[in-house]
């Protein structure tokens, strides 16, 4: 067998990291930029601008999925969906046309033409895992822990419930070490560190 012979399968899995890598070089910059407004949208429960309302219905679905709402706040409290709708109408744009249709997709394989938000949870996650290789689905993760753990002032992350989430505080501004287990032990054997 050659090695060096790439299957089909590899180099998609390959480009769809690619693809997200590059997504997030790019839209980092404009994350901030966009994110007051998304976090003013979902405060005030705006209407979306860039998404139909069952765009965002099914968008909000998928993220729900990625971000569950368990004994903790998920995607849906932390308003991702704005965020989301908000970076479409800016620096995202050029990606809104390839998510469109990554649901359109996503939608045309589920059975009785019964819509992704309609199924039950089980349902969603089996989709899902078939999609997780998918540029679709590398992306829309990507801006889901984008919207969820960003700023809260600058947009998702509603009340900070994605930093308090990860044990942090939400309105302090700086952290001194040791941030957990894994750097207190280093600094109480290296106190000059």
């Amino acid at each position: 067998m050659d090695h060096r012979a790439i299957s089909r399968r590899l180099f998609l899995e390959q480009s769809a990291g690619a693809a997200g890598m590059a997504w997030a070089r790019v839209a980092i910059p404009g994350l901030a930029a966009i994110s007051q407004a998304a976090c003013t949208a979902k405060e005030e429960k705006a209407p979306f601008t860039i998404l139909s309302e069952a765009e965002a219905l099914e968008f909000e679905a998928i993220a729900a999925r990625i971000i569950p709402t368990t004994d903790t706040p998920g995607a849906t409290e932390a308003g991702v969906v704005y965020f989301f709708d908000q970076s479409f109408g800016t620096f995202n744009a050029p990606m809104l046309p390839m998510l469109r249709g990554g649901l359109d997709e996503l939608q045309s394989g589920i059975a009785d033409g019964k819509l992704f938000s309609a199924l039950g949870p089980n349902e969603q996650d089996a989709i899902l895992e078939q999609a997780q290789n998918t540029p679709f689905f590398q992306i829309f993760r990507i801006m889901t822990f984008a919207g969820f753990f960003g700023m809260s002032e600058y947009g998702g992350n509603k009340d900070g419930v994605g930093w308090e989430l990860l044990g942090m505080n939400p309105h302090e501004h700086a952290y001194s070490p040791p941030f957990g287990y894994y750097d207190a032990e280093y600094l109480e054997e290296n106190p000059d560190a």
